[in-house]
């Protein structure tokens, strides 16, 4: 992969860009701020000669001082203060830079020849030569002082120079660092904006792409980024989407699939049942229909009427349970309607009813029809009241009752299924849930009822669960959302 390739690429160039400016930027400053710190060396070295020159200069005028004296005096002290005066003033021009050493030495010299012829003079009142002398003396003073003057102008005209520099170099300074700010500010923003447009904000519709694939929405819909690590991992979320799309349909399809297996299982286990119980009436219609050829036969006509009136109710008894038993045993419809409990429950009761078990059970019902309406499909709810009222009718001991309640708040309605067995073992029920967990005999259950009818009832956004577990009995409550509760949720899967 090439280095810049990408979103990371092209970052790593606006971060080496900024880095290269802000390192241009900075040489810039620190080599300014080289020149001042020079500049200002430079103008306090200058400070410093101009009042070493101004000292000398002071010194010198001192020296001519004593010769004026001697010559006014005659007194050798004059000559002694000079003498020091000569001597300091030698320390003080070495400590003077090599210039003006060379510039000041011959004019100090011929001061000191001078000054020497003088102290050589005889002391007298008319000499006139010493005061010759000391016009010739006093002229190198002068000259000394111009020279002294020139070169302190010179140096004034240095450190005004360096100071404009330096007053020229802190504004070149602060303008470059106004605009080195606000190019900075442009290239930060101009990155911030890149991130926010090209990481933060995809980074931000892909957290919400993948909470949405936890709640369950798998469709591959998320934007395509470009050809880079942000769109390789968009596409990647979309595959990934459309794959966990196409195992939820098989899923789904193996549960509904499982569940009408199980609906089987339950209609296999009363099967004998169900042939008695179409057995029976049929039996009961055949010989109603022999009676009434024998009373056709002999013209009476009244008798075989009310035979052919018992016929047809035999006949409509064994058409309501093979309605019921084809009703249960189609494959269950997710369609979404107003489910009325009450009915669904009849319904439900009339085909457990045809088990071996239920015949010696008694059966208690408490669900009003003035109940809340909710919203799901009758096919589901019926197989889960079968499921529970089997294996209730299971836990039952002979002559034992199975009740069926109902009740209802402001968010749900339940149904509860209640058996007198002896409850559920402490060690399994956790279990009891799992796929393939059964308590019974082999071919006796599957080991899918409850499980599957969770899955069914959670299909319908409800729930079902384990209220009550006692030596006394179970409580297994079904509960179902409110119908606008439920129009609210999503369809089912």
């Amino acid at each position: 992969m090439n280095l810049f390739r990408g979103l990371f690429g092209t970052l790593a160039l606006w971060l080496l860009a900024v880095f290269m400016f802000a390192a241009f930027v900075g040489w810039h400053q620190l080599r300014d701020i080289a020149t001042i710190h020079d500049m200002a060396i430079e103008i306090d070295r200058a400070n410093q000669q101009s009042h070493r020159l101004h000292d000398l200069e002071m010194q010198v005028r001192d020296m001519v001082a004593h010769v004026h004296d001697y010559l006014i005096t005659g007194s050798f002290e004059h000559i002694r203060n000079y003498r020091v005066s000569e001597s300091l003033l030698a320390q003080a021009v070495e400590r003077l830079d090599s210039n003006d050493r060379g510039m000041l030495k011959p004019m100090l010299a011929a001061m000191h020849d001078l000054a020497e012829s003088i102290f050589s003079l005889p002391f007298a009142t008319g000499n006139m030569e010493g005061p010759i002398l000391m016009q010739e003396l006093d002229g190198e003073l002068r000259k000394l002082s111009r020279t002294m003057s020139e070169r302190h102008h010179h140096m004034d005209d240095s450190v005004n120079h360096s100071m404009h520099m330096v007053s020229g170099l802190h504004l070149d300074m602060r303008e470059d660092f106004i605009v080195s700010l606000l190019v900075l500010f442009s290239l930060l923003g101009g990155a911030t904006v890149y991130l926010y447009r090209r990481i933060v904000r995809p980074l931000i519709l892909l957290r919400r792409k993948v909470a949405s694939i936890g709640k369950g929405n798998f469709s591959p819909d998320c934007p395509d980024f470009g050809e880079n690590e942000i769109g390789d991992l968009s596409r990647a979320l979309n595959s990934m989407g459309s794959t966990l799309q196409q195992r939820d349909r098989e899923l789904f399809e193996a549960k509904s699939f499982a569940a009408h297996q199980e609906k089987m299982h339950a209609l296999g286990l009363m099967t004998a049942n169900i042939a008695h119980e179409v057995g029976n009436p049929l039996s009961a219609a055949s010989v109603s229909l022999d009676v009434c050829r024998s009373k056709l036969e002999r013209g009476d006509w009244s008798a075989a009427q009310q035979y052919l009136e018992a016929t047809a109710s035999e006949l409509r008894r064994t058409e309501n349970i093979i309605d019921n038993v084809l009703d249960f045993g189609r494959q269950a419809s997710d369609e979404h309607a107003t489910i009325n409990i009450a009915a669904v429950v009849e319904s439900a009761l009339r085909l457990v009813r045809l088990s071996r078990q239920a015949k010696t059970l008694s059966f208690e019902v408490d669900v009003p029809n003035a109940m809340p309406v909710v919203s799901g499909s009758e096919d589901i709810l019926r197989q889960v009241l079968v499921n529970v009222l089997l294996n209730a009718i299971d836990a039952c001991p002979a002559h034992g009752t199975v009740s069926i309640c109902s009740a209802w708040d402001d968010h749900s309605v339940f149904l509860d299924i209640i058996d007198e067995g002896e409850g559920i073992p402490v060690d399994i029920v956790e279990q009891i849930f799992s796929p393939l967990f059964t308590t019974k005999a082999r071919g006796k259950g599957t080991g899918l009822g409850l499980s599957i009818s969770r899955d069914l009832m959670r299909r319908m956004h409800g729930e079902l669960e384990l209220a009550e577990n006692s030596a006394a009995g179970c409580r297994f409550r079904l509960r179902m959302p409110h119908a606008q509760r439920s129009h609210d949720a999503d369809t089912y899967p």
